[in-house]
């Protein structure tokens, strides 16, 4: 996959034969079974399932992820009828760029700006707080997404001591802590 060359490309920088992914493709590529650059409600299911999230809340985020943000993501205004996946959502950090590259200053930017000194981990609060600086005016889907996906971060770390470390946090960034938890080796330590 590589960087989308527009905005109407298939999905955020899938281009079959690239060789090279972005941090939000690797970030997606756990769930992206088939590797067509969508994701399916049963990719998500079977994604969260082997990352040790329990029946219940599965399928609460498959329903939430996949039945609020499959048609804002689509791109149509025809609805998917299959609530597949296909952009990322608004009202985020930012540390996505629009082409799906991890953007490490603005990263430690709003990491500093809402941890405490050293600015080495969030606690949930400060998370919370990071996602109300960080809303769109008139995005309450973006508000939305980025707040369930602070609680199924911080609930898939479930740190001891309530701080999710910085390192946690971009490994949800770059994919690479949903292959350590469910004990696969990442693709491009396959090869």
């Amino acid at each position: 996959m590589g960087a989308p060359a527009d905005g109407c490309s298939t999905a955020p920088g899938y281009a079959p034969g690239a060789n090279s992914n972005t941090a939000l493709q690797n970030h997606v590529a756990f769930f992206d079974r088939d590797s067509d650059g969508i994701i399916w409600p049963t990719d998500t299911f079977y994604g969260l399932r082997e990352i040790k999230f329990n029946i219940f809340w599965t399928i609460v985020a498959v329903i939430v992820i996949h039945g609020g943000f499959s048609y804002v993501t689509w791109g149509t205004w025809i609805p998917d009828p299959f609530f597949r996946l296909k952009a990322k959502h608004g009202s985020d950090t930012e540390s996505y760029t629009t082409t799906g590259e991890f953007d490490e200053k603005r990263f430690n930017y709003i990491f500093n700006m809402y941890s405490q000194p050293p600015h080495n981990a969030l606690s949930f609060r400060e998370g919370v707080r990071m996602l109300h600086g960080n809303m769109d005016a008139f995005d309450p889907f973006g508000w939305s997404a980025a707040l369930f996906e602070w609680w199924a971060s911080y609930y898939l770390i479930w740190p001891k001591d309530g701080y999710v470390s910085k390192d946690d946090v971009r490994a949800i960034y770059d994919g690479s802590i949903f292959y350590k938890i469910a004990g696969r080796k990442t693709p491009k330590d396959s090869n």
